[in-house]
């Protein structure tokens, strides 16, 4: 009956000729203060620089997904920035408009339209931080055309 064959690598023998003096010099050094043959200590740098080329292709991913979360943070600031642009533009015009259709009231009405102004503002400020904390309907309809 045939033996069969195994799929687990065999050991093989590595040769390597080293003719740099210093270098020699080290290597004799790392045996003795680590306690290793020749074999091993070639098997170790092997394994070390096996190990390093993984971490280069790791660190290469990891740097091109940083480069793509890089390029969605411009992005999305892109959009902030132009969606500001877009309210300053709108306030500015509003503010014009209002300014100058709207009449100043009559001096004698001007406490009683103060005392309205500032109760239509509280509640015109409260309907925003309501909009704020919990959520503008508007943002869904945003994100769907950002992710579009």
């Amino acid at each position: 009956m045939p033996a069969k064959k195994s799929s687990a690598t065999t050991a093989r023998t590595l040769k390597a000729r080293v003719s740099d003096a210093s270098l020699l010099k080290k290597l004799d050094a790392l045996k003795v203060q680590h306690g290793l043959n020749e074999s091993s200590l070639l098997r170790e740098a092997l394994r070390d620089y096996v190990d390093r080329e993984r971490m280069r292709d790791e660190i290469a991913a990891m740097d091109q997904r940083f480069g793509a979360t890089v390029d969605r943070l411009i992005k999305m600031q892109r959009v902030m920035r132009s969606e500001m642009a877009v309210l300053v533009a709108f306030m500015h015009e509003f503010s014009g408009l209002y300014l100058f259709h709207t009449m100043e009231p009559p001096e004698d009405v001007r406490e009683a339209a103060a005392a309205d102004a500032a109760r239509r503002h509280e509640i015109f400020m409260r309907r925003v931080q309501r909009a704020w904390t919990d959520g503008n309907p508007l943002d869904s309809l945003a994100h769907d055309e950002e992710n579009a």
